[in-house]
């Protein structure tokens, strides 16, 4: 029975697939016809079931890229790649813009103008650092012996996992403001010593910081927007160019930014991100059978593949349940930061002038 599935599998279904599939790729359609017939063998053959397992998920990865390339990009894809790819490294290199021009500003203050190439030296080792730390994820994952979904899957999470914890604006506030005033401190400090290697470690440390989460979520991200790497690529150059401008107007032209809308932003996008990527994430698990697949087909729409995984919406209850209870987490912890804390503060605040007042009326 199973081979005759897997036979009518080839021969009623994806033979369809191969007339348009073949002038756009013919070495990746016949690698197809290859991995069909050897998956006929092995069941032919009685070979040990997760032989044949990992052969059918080689197929299943097969079939998506057979419709990524059927199909194309499409535009809302790309634009959801080019989008995600200018907000990470915008919230993260704004973080560490505006960290880096607080302490250059104070050393130009203080008349310490002498320390700041110890400064630069630290951010140009940094962004060296960055650059090794993606080579050697990217070597790992190679080397790990895993399979490539399952990698994914934990990258995936691991992303989600951080973005929780950076993405609500009111959380990236006190953080940034800490981190501040401690480099503030270490700076007075260092100008009062003339210790030199403090402000290259700090300024190491401040971009470093932002650099591990970047290569963190690029990772996440790459493993999911297939075929769209040039819209990846366009949105990182493109960040990386605004970051530069906002520097200028803020070095240059001593202009302030709305701070609290731009990280009110880029909180959103961050929700957004972590929602995409824990419905992948979950998807990867099921692939690899970590998680049982519940499919959902005629109540969640199959959207086609490149959208799907820009957006993480699988039809699958599992991957359905994850994106709303982190969505729901999400609206809760927004209502609870923009809307109750607000009001109880003012409520708080109105109730001590009323204390005050009647304290006042009292001694009158």
């Amino acid at each position: 029975e199973a081979f005759a599935t897997s036979r009518s599998a080839y021969l009623d279904s994806y033979e369809g697939i191969e007339i348009p599939l073949r002038p756009i790729d013919p070495d990746f359609t016949l690698d197809m016809e290859i991995k069909f017939a050897e998956l006929r063998n092995l069941i032919q053959q009685h070979k040990p079931y997760l032989e044949v397992e990992a052969k059918v998920v080689e197929i299943r990865n097969g079939l998506d890229e057979s419709e990524r390339l059927v199909t194309g990009t499409g535009t809302i894809a790309p634009s959801l790649a080019f989008s995600t790819s200018f907000s990470i490294i915008f919230r993260e290199g704004l973080e560490s813009a505006l960290i880096i021009g607080a302490i250059l500003t104070y050393l130009e203050a203080s008349r310490n103008a002498q320390y700041k190439k110890h400064v630069y030296l630290g951010i140009l080792i940094s962004i060296i650092a960055t650059v090794i730390t993606w080579y050697i994820a990217q070597f790992v994952i190679e080397i790990s012996g895993a399979s490539k979904e399952l990698i994914e899957a934990i990258a995936g999470i691991s992303a989600v996992a951080v973005l929780f914890w950076v993405s609500f604006w009111i959380l990236n506030k006190v953080e940034t403001k800490k981190w501040i005033e401690f480099v503030k401190a270490k700076v007075w400090q260092a100008t009062t010593t003339g210790s030199v290697m403090v402000f290259a470690m700090l300024s190491f440390f401040t971009v470093y910081r932002e650099g591990f989460e970047t290569v963190l979520f690029y990772q996440a991200m790459l493993s999911f927007a297939k075929n769209m790497e040039t819209f990846v690529l366009l949105g990182l150059v493109l960040g990386l160019a605004v970051i530069i401008s906002v520097v200028f107007i803020i070095r240059k032209l001593g202009k302030k930014l709305p701070l609290r809308v731009l990280f009110g932003l880029t909180m959103g996008i961050g929700a957004y991100m972590s929602i995409a990527f824990i419905g992948n994430a979950i998807r990867e698990f099921q692939e690899v059978g970590y998680i049982t697949t519940t499919h959902m087909f005629g109540i969640i729409p199959r959207l086609e593949i490149n959208l799907a995984t820009m957006t993480g919406i699988h039809p699958t209850l599992e991957t359905t349940i994850a994106q709303i209870v982190l969505l729901s987490i999400y609206v809760v912890g927004s209502l609870y930061v923009l809307i109750l804390k607000p009001r109880r503060k003012k409520l708080i605040e109105s109730s001590r002038k009323s204390m005050a007042n009647l304290k006042d009326g009292d001694k009158g």
